[in-house]
């Protein structure tokens, strides 16, 4: 199968965890719902229409952290809205804790994005409008409030592989697939998992959600239940997952 390789990059991103409450905490990373709507809005698509085009039957993602992570508290003033004439903040601000998502080491956070699609005339969509820096809407981390950019890498051709044995991970996984108690620790490795959403339908309704994880390091170890994705590009072997 055909695959586009591009980053993800910005100076910093806010991933809203779907089980936060009014302090608003953030995933390491952006989750499949994220990356499919930052694609979907540079194909200039509105929201909600975008759901079973980019759904997990039709369109493939990877992500892989680039970038060490680090995360920080901060509160921000919004407006305080309780119904519709509190637009013109009349009632003034309240404050609320927001947690950004930050680079541990660098200057900027790097997501890896691995995509895929059935549809050849949205996956050629995509990788024209990445290569040209040409966007209906632009890329963001998150929020609209932290713009990023997205930076081809390459195109590759990937390959399914299967493997009752241990294999070297690249991407964020989903535990259902892999097998129980098959990762590999030492210690060097750090290890976080995520709840995260995996798909949306109409009315931005939850389909499917499923725990993911990553090692910081990406020297992840494991045994896969489900074929992975051998490629290769720019003098790099990587395994992935899809989300």
């Amino acid at each position: 199968m055909k695959i586009l390789i591009f980053d993800l990059v910005g100076k910093m991103g806010h991933f809203r965890k779907i089980d936060t409450n009014s302090s608003s905490l953030s995933y390491s990373f952006p989750p499949r719902t994220t990356i499919a709507g930052i694609l979907a809005g540079i194909l200039g698509m509105e929201r909600d229409s975008y759901y079973d085009l980019f759904s997990p039957q039709q369109c493939q993602l990877a992500v892989s952290v680039r970038t060490r992570v680090r995360k920080m508290m901060q509160t921000v003033n919004y407006m305080f809205v309780k119904g519709k004439g509190d637009f013109n903040n009349s009632k003034g601000h309240t404050q609320i804790p927001l947690e950004f998502v930050l680079p541990k080491e660098e200057d900027h956070l790097r997501y890896r994005i691995y995509f895929s699609h059935s549809d050849r005339s949205v996956y050629e969509r995509v990788r024209e409008r990445i290569q040209a820096n040409r966007y209906i809407y632009p890329p963001y981390l998150g929020i609209s409030e932290l713009l990023g950019q997205l930076e081809w890498v390459a195109e590759a051709e990937g390959i399914l592989m299967e493997s009752h044995d241990l294999v070297p991970i690249h991407s964020v996984v989903r535990v259902s697939d892999l097998r129980e108690r098959s990762i590999q620790f030492s210690k060097e490795t750090r290890f976080l998992k995520e709840f995260m959403t995996r798909q949306f339908i109409n009315g931005r309704m939850i389909q499917a959600t499923d725990y993911y994880v990553f090692e910081q390091s990406r020297q992840m170890v494991a045994i896969p239940t489900v074929p992975y994705v051998a490629v290769a590009y720019g003098g790099e072997k990587e395994n992935i997952l899809w989300m």
